[in-house]
């Protein structure tokens, strides 16, 4: 029985000893772990981590985002520009009061001295882009001008430049008609054998007005050249476009396209042209773009004209 008492307390007393030996390893471990993070802390203190730098490829897709966005945004600020204002067909020769969106290339053809025919490329159109719900510029390009098959070398004309102004228009349900202030330039390009030689200011006022189909398109200006006035002179112009939607595709028109001379060689003439064309579109085409085109016959009708009759084609891709 002694001896039983004696290995059971020399038990306990293992136990409690081995119990307390593994609580003090325990509490070592924690008080070094417990050292660790403070110096870590401290040093993190003295190094602080550098910030992360967003990667190239995140900032580039950042980048084309923008663009996506503003390029959608200025779409659609065009598309309700051109909602707010009659929906007519842009005429052959007399300039339109509308705002639009459009790429538009015309082609000329008109007999010349010795038999021969000029041709005219460009038309002295180009690509239209809306800049705001009241302005638009045309950036044009030079026309390029043909005498065949026996004349002079062929060249470049004068770079059309363009602002309009939108003052009021209304939608066709909301009245039909606009006003609009047009500035209108061309640049020299220093081909002078087809062109001015010198700039030449166009300041023109447009006006336009709807009676369900048929609506009637009128601009009023006057050419002021930079230089060489006594040469060049100054005329006041004067175009109307009367139009009518036939069907839905088809716009059959009648222009009376006239010119006044004020000064220069042929100050107090006058000369007057009809002008019987057709047009047709818009043809939707794929994402939003449109086609249109038109054609016609400008015909001098009035004793002093500068030539007798030109053929008109004008394509356009509206969007």
């Amino acid at each position: 029985m002694g001896r039983t008492k004696r290995i059971t307390t020399l038990a306990c007393a293992g136990l409690l000893l081995a119990a307390k030996a593994h609580a003090d390893d325990r509490e070592r471990k924690e008080m070094a772990s417990a050292g660790a993070s403070t110096t870590e802390r401290e040093a993190g203190r003295d190094c602080p981590t550098p910030p992360e730098e967003p990667s190239a490829q995140g900032s580039k897709q950042k980048e084309e985002n923008r663009k996506r966005r503003f390029f959608r945004s200025w779409l659609q600020m065009a598309a309700k520009t051109q909602a707010k204002q009659p929906d007519w067909l842009s005429p052959l020769a007399t300039t339109s009061g509308r705002l639009k969106q459009e790429l538009r290339y015309d082609i000329w053809d008109q007999p010349a001295a010795q038999g021969n025919r000029t041709y005219q490329f460009g038309g002295g159109k180009g690509l239209e882009f809306i800049t705001s719900s009241r302005t638009q510029i045309l950036a044009g390009i030079p026309s390029y001008i043909l005498r065949s098959p026996n004349g002079p070398p062929g060249g470049f004309g004068d770079i059309p430049l363009m602002l309009k102004f939108r003052i009021v228009s209304a939608e066709r349900g909301e009245g039909n008609y606009l006003l609009t202030f047009i500035l209108g330039a061309s640049a020299p390009t220093g081909s002078h054998r087809y062109g001015a030689g010198n700039a030449v200011l166009t300041p023109t006022l447009a006006f336009g007005k709807g009676w369900g189909r048929f609506d009637v398109q009128s601009t009023m200006g006057l050419n002021l050249p930079a230089g060489a006035t006594a040469k060049l002179g100054r005329q006041l112009q004067w175009n109307t476009a009367f139009q009518y939607q036939a069907a839905r595709k088809l716009w059959p028109e009648l222009e009376v396209n006239s010119t006044f001379y004020k000064t220069g060689p042929n100050a107090g003439d006058k000369q007057v042209f009809l002008t019987p064309g057709l047009g047709f579109g818009r043809v939707h085409l794929r994402k939003g773009f449109r086609f249109s085109s038109a054609a016609g016959l400008q015909i001098a009708v009035t004793k002093f004209h500068t030539y007798d009759h030109r053929w008109m084609f004008s394509e356009r891709i509206s969007f």
